[in-house]
């Protein structure tokens, strides 16, 4: 599995989900959708400077449940794109 982090922090890259108000951290089962879904960040003039590393699935899960975060795992047919706010 596949997710952002910040370079700077190695904090998460997370989405926040206006329908339920919770962050949610993204988890790739292929690199370059992780790749692609970067560049789209990068299109849009996200600030952060972000980096995709691999990653175990149940660390994520764990982590998330301790934070409060919601994760959604983003399978190889699945194209998704940043929200038109990326603050």
């Amino acid at each position: 599995m596949y997710i952002l982090v910040d370079k700077k922090t190695g904090g998460v890259y997370a989405v926040k989900d206006e329908t339920i108000e919770e962050r949610v951290v993204q988890l790739f089962c292929e690199e370059d959708d992780a790749e692609r879904y970067h560049g789209y960040l990068i299109a849009n003039d996200y600030k952060r400077e972000l980096s995709v590393m691999e990653v175990e699935e149940e660390a994520v899960k764990e982590n998330c449940a301790s934070f409060g975060y919601q994760y959604t795992i983003i399978k190889h047919d699945q194209i998704v794109l940043p929200p038109d706010d990326l603050t």
